[in-house]
């Protein structure tokens, strides 16, 4: 990782002065081509049309969008290129309603989204496969992002209560082209991405994709990104009956663990707790350590195969494996009332906040995962009607092997001033482990799911997906985790080390839906649905804590039953201007029930970790081209979370009660539209503006702390000239101060203005 890392910081210097020399200013370029030979190659050809042709691409869920119950918003390659996205969580700000979640424990400190206010941190897909490690995602090998709104657990499996994530991998085609972008930009960014496919053949073809990136984040101290990734696809068979595609993917990244700035606790009963930042702190305080770094990597092979035995009936058949390495340290800040919290709103100068920093051992970690989901699709009429049958598996099995260090400083906080923290603080690292952690999850599932046309505008969608679960855990401790010699074994306290515990969880979940579907015509389509999901202790096998095991003396999380999700979803869909524009919305309800039960050895309630919830919403969803040469993607999130029971330390927290679920924005907005001319005298100029707006979001069941709401805006300028491209982009335009992850206690404030440029090139 030494040579990556110095690599990609020369990678950057090289970068900006490439690009200042080929376009002038640092600024930067669209992200590079999402498919070969699918984009404009720089001569002004036509935007990539969305309309009813938008097709999700699934094992389990397949067809056109007007065509599905449920809402699904999709970020396109025209998109992707147009905004330079270049990690999963950019390409997610095109999505209302989609939120990101500071890491909690440091090893979901990556990835971690929730839709419809329910944690998908475990619901990302990739070719509609899971993705089972926690790191954060480059999106170099994307085709698309598809983000599945609603319960999906039919098709998907188990989780994915309040809706799914799927990025299509680019795959190999037929024929040859190239393409490559160079950009370089404000803040030490730099980034090279190389796309080729070459033809072997009139039904096979080879892809590779490659992808070096460096940055620090703008108005972030010490906060960097190194990472490089490649990808290769083959594809067999191309355009016959029979097809394969292998597709390997890899990605190796050494980052710094941002955990934000603290909330600023006060003594004030009637105060609203806000982020340190809004209370004078500059954004730019990094309050962790040098040693906080994240190193990832990862390897990823699948196979994709499909069989179409006639008119009416194909097999296709899908394989995964995945194994993720990662080393892990992080520091957590907090800002007490007492010496932070009342010293910043005193309003006297003189006096000096001091806030605490906790820093946490190493951990280091190995994720492995295999699957498989082999599906029948039979398409022949039943009694004279049309008719779609999928049936099939879904087969996987997945392990952790975790250890974690023991923390500096014996386990005690490092107090520093809140406006002058320093990152080179010396810290007495033991590198010595206190536990050692073995998980691992096998799932078993069988689905089927039909769809009947009563008339030739009325149809019915039923399914059903039965999963049998189980989840063993085993974990070693030789120590508490600053050191100590003893503590609580197996419910039983004072016991010495080492410690040894065994839980095991099983489930039989059933995961049913149904689905009322009526077009008038093609153009139109209107829905009503049902849905159910379950999210099973040990559902999190790559968050290392598959099963929470404590010190209760009689029962565990692994004792509870799943937690449970009904959604229901009434929505509606209109292909317009010639099936160039999609509008799609929908209203719903979630009922949340969260797992619950009485410990009878200490009559306190062990619960799960989300409380009973009541979810009620709306979102309307506009993508594709107004005119040839107008791009359009635009979504609006409207959600009422009410908490309606809710737990803590084994007691009901009855303040929680009728409060606004955490995490949620009532109101999310966001939009991108970009005009590229394609005749005229203005023909080959790109231009691009995007907005995003969030409603202020809380950040406790109690409603005590807050992150304010924002509005952020973005934009595009470029210039295609033959088989070159040059392009601008400008991001938080307005230098807003807004927080891109939230948890419980600290924010991590979202990037500062920043500008690239980037020259790419396509033949």
């Amino acid at each position: 990782m030494k040579d990556i890392d110095s690599g990609l910081r020369a990678l950057g210097t090289a970068t900006i002065a490439a690009t200042m020399l080929m376009g002038g200013a640092p600024v930067a370029m669209a992200a590079e081509d999402a498919s070969a030979g699918a984009e404009a190659s720089g001569e002004g050809d036509a935007i990539v049309v969305i309309g009813r042709g938008e097709e999700v691409d699934l094992a389990t869920l397949r067809g056109p969008v007007i065509d599905i119950p449920q809402t699904i918003n999709i970020i396109n390659g025209a998109v992707l290129k147009d905004r330079q996205i270049t990690t999963l969580a950019d390409a997610l700000r095109n999505v209302a309603g989609v939120t990101t979640s500071v890491g909690e424990g440091g090893v979901v400190n990556g990835d971690q989204f929730f839709i419809r206010g329910q944690s998908a941190r475990d619901d990302i897909f990739t070719d509609g496969l899971r993705d089972f490690g926690a790191f954060t995602r480059d999106s170099f090998n994307y085709e698309s992002v598809q983000v599945l709104k609603g319960s999906s657990s039919t098709a998907l499996g188990r989780g994915v209560s309040g809706g799914a994530i799927n990025t299509q991998s680019k795959r190999a085609g037929t024929e040859d082209a190239f393409f490559a972008t160079a950009s370089g930009g404000s803040d030490n960014y730099g980034r090279i991405v190389f796309d080729a496919n070459k033809a072997l053949s009139p039904t096979a073809g080879l892809r590779l994709n490659f992808m070096a990136h460096t940055n620090d984040t703008p108005d972030r101290d010490n906060v960097t990104s190194r990472r490089w990734g490649a990808a290769a696809s083959l594809g067999l068979g191309l355009g016959t009956d029979t097809t394969f595609h292998l597709i390997y993917f890899h990605q190796e990244e050494k980052k710094t663990v941002d955990y934000g700035v603290p909330i600023a606790q006060t003594a004030l009963a009637t105060d609203i707790e806000v982020p340190v930042t809004e209370l004078g702190v500059p954004r730019s305080n990094f309050y962790g350590f040098r040693g906080d770094d994240d190193h990832t990597n990862v390897h990823t092979l699948t196979g994709r195969f499909s069989h179409k035995f006639n008119d009416w009936l194909s097999l296709t058949s899908d394989v995964k494996l995945g194994i993720y390495e990662r080393s892990f340290r992080q520091t957590v800040p907090s800002c007490a009332a007492v010496t932070c919290g009342n010293l910043l709103v005193d309003g006297d100068p003189a006096t000096v906040p001091v806030m605490s920093s906790s820093a946490r051992g190493q951990f280091r970690q190995t994720t492995k995962g295999v699957q498989n989901v082999t599906t029948l699709l039979v398409e022949a009429p039943i009694g004279g009607m049309r008719n779609e049958l999928i049936v099939g598996w879904d087969i996987s099995h997945q392990t952790n092997r975790r250890e974690d260090d023991i923390r500096p400083n014996g386990g005690t906080a490092i107090n520093q001033p809140l406006l002058s923290p320093s990152f080179d603080l010396a810290l007495n690292f033991p590198n010595q482990v206190f536990q050692f952690r073995r998980s691992k999850a096998t799932d078993l599932s069988f689905f089927v799911d039909e769809r009947l046309w009563l008339t030739p505008e009325l149809s019915i969608n039923a399914g059903v997906r039965y999963q049998y679960f189980t989840s063993d855990q085993d974990l070693t401790e030789l120590s508490g985790n600053a050191g100590a010699a003893t503590g609580a074994c197996n419910g039983v306290a004072a016991q010495p080390y080492p410690c040894f515990t065994k839980i095991s969880s099983t489930s039989d979940l059933w995961s049913p839906k149904v689905s009322v579907i009526w077009e008038p015509s093609p153009k139109l389509s209107f829905y009503a649905s049902y849905s159910r999901a379950a999210v099973p202790a040990g559902n999190s096998v790559s968050n290392a804590s598959a099963i929470t095991i404590g010190d209760k003396s009689t029962i565990t999380a692994a004792d509870l039953a799943p937690e449970r999700t009904e959604t229901f979803d009434l929505g509606a869909k209109a292909s317009l201007f010639g099936d160039r524009l999609l509008v799609q919305g929908a209203i719903y309800q979630i009922n949340r029930s969260n797992a619950r039960e009485v410990d009878p050895g200490t009559n306190l309630v062990v619960a799960s970790s989300d409380p009973k919830q009541r979810l009620r919403g709306f979102e309307l969803g506009v993508s594709g081209t107004i005119t040839p040469d107008l791009l359009v993607t635009a979504n609006y999130s409207y959600v009422d979370a009410v908490i309606l029971e809710a737990y803590a330390s084994g007691v009901e927290d009855a303040s929680a009660i009728g409060r606004q679920v955490r995490y949620i924005p009532e109101h999310a907005l966001s939009f991108w539209g970009s005009y590229k001319p394609l005749e005229g005298s203005l023909k080959g100029v790109e231009l691009g503006l995007g907005a995003t707006y969030q409603s202020k979001v809380y950040l406790n069941n109690q409603n005590t702390q807050v992150a304010p709401s924002y509005v952020a805006l973005d934009a595009l300028v470029g210039y295609n000239f033959g088989k070159f491209r040059l392009a601008v982009n400008g991001y938080n335009l307005t230098d807003k101060r807004y927080y891109a992850q939230v948890n419980g206690g600290r924010v991590v404030p979202a990037a500062g203005r920043s500008v690239v440029a980037s020259l790419g090139v396509a033949f």
